[in-house]
């Protein structure tokens, strides 16, 4: 039975999306039809006006809810059931997929054909194959990881992202381990989840720089050792400070700015490493010293979506969530409905803000 809902659509790119009906198909063999009970608004999804290279497109891709129904060769989950939505499904044959290394997937799944449509029958493509600024969505099976404990499941939202890449970055993509150093420029939902995976991962100094004080108090909250306002002075001299002149180990920029991955890069120790999380611009381009980057041994990593291996390590972030090692609640910093959507794209987020969720049902 095919669903008449409202979604929001990304007509083109550098235009406003609108919400408008559209039809979301059954789900076909080996996928999953899932009924969104909240989605995450995320700093990708307002960056995909800018970024989009497929269009029309219906947005979002962070999100909770419930299974409606499923298509043939679906045994992990069954209508009923509450799941988290991964937008990012490994193929398990690539070459990466097969020295299990599943995050470095080179043939990401999505749907066997599109879901998603206008009432004209007119194709939608679907952010990261997931389109959850929608009260329904169909992804690939394992697209639908579910939730085995009692949690909040709208809160629950943000885990599909924001906590995913952001304790992921942390934990698998800089792998920190206990007693090193690490400083986080830029402290939204994402940066936080980093100072939790870093806390998680006994780092032994964790250092927070943002500009606004509400965000460095709450990765004061989170288990940021140190915090530094850059509307101060230079947050590079202040990192060095606080180290002895040494730097740090890890240097992770989430803010998505060539200048501040600069900054983030005079942060670092000798064999240091900076982790790429912002979402640069796509024509950005970052210019560093080579000679002074071979000279101390030092690394750039990319990172998407931490890392992580959904199927493995959505559980347990649940399993840290429930247990309270982890700290979900409190980067919500507003709930709204769908039909409030539009104004994240036109309005300014207020300083203070974390993460916005929608509510769907109301």
């Amino acid at each position: 039975m095919r669903i008449v809902t409202p979604g929001l659509v990304l007509d083109q790119p550098r235009t406003l999306p609108r919400l408008e009906e559209v039809v979301i198909d059954d789900p076909g063999a080996g996928e999953v039809r899932v009924r969104l009970i909240a989605s995450g608004v995320c700093h990708t999804d307002i960056s995909a006006v800018r970024d989009a290279r497929f269009w029309p497109m219906l947005l979002g891709h962070e999100g909770s809810g419930i299974v409606e129904s499923v298509g043939s060769d679906v045994r992990h989950v069954k209508a009923g059931d509450p799941v988290l939505i991964s937008w990012k499904v490994s193929c398990g044959r690539c070459h990466n997929c097969l020295r299990h290394l599943p995050h470095l997937c080179e043939q990401v799944v999505a749907t066997a054909e599109p879901r998603v449509h206008r009432p004209n029958g007119e194709r939608l493509h679907v952010m990261l194959n997931a389109g959850t600024f929608c009260e329904y969505c169909v992804v690939p099976a394992d697209g639908a990881i579910p939730i085995q404990q009692p949690i909040n499941l709208e809160a629950a939202s943000i885990i599909g992202c924001a906590v995913a890449t952001g304790v992921g970055a942390a934990i698998h993509t800089a792998d920190l381990h206990a007693g090193e150093t690490c400083v986080i420029f830029g402290v939204g939902g994402v940066g936080l989840n980093i100072v939790q995976g870093a806390r998680l991962a006994q780092a032994g100094m964790i250092i927070a720089v943002d500009v606004t004080e509400s965000k460095l108090a709450a990765a004061r909250q989170m288990g940021a050792t140190h915090t530094i306002d850059a509307n101060q002075g230079d947050p590079v001299q202040a990192v060095l400070a606080l180290t002895g002149g040494r730097g740090v180990d890890y240097a992770f920029e989430v803010v998505g700015t060539p200048a501040i991955m600069t900054q983030a890069l005079a942060t670092l120790a000798p064999g240091g490493a900076l982790i790429v999380v912002g979402a640069a611009a796509r024509d950005a381009q970052l210019s560093f010293l080579p000679r002074s980057f071979m000279s101390k041994q030092q690394r750039i990593l990319g990172c998407i979506y931490g890392g992580c291996h959904p199927p493995v390590d959505f559980p347990q972030f649940v399993d840290w969530y429930a247990a309270g090692q982890i700290k979900v609640d409190e980067l919500v910093t507003e709930y709204i409905r769908l039909d409030d959507v539009v104004k994240c794209f036109t309005e300014a987020s207020a300083p203070d803000a974390i993460r916005t969720v929608i509510r769907f049902g109301e």
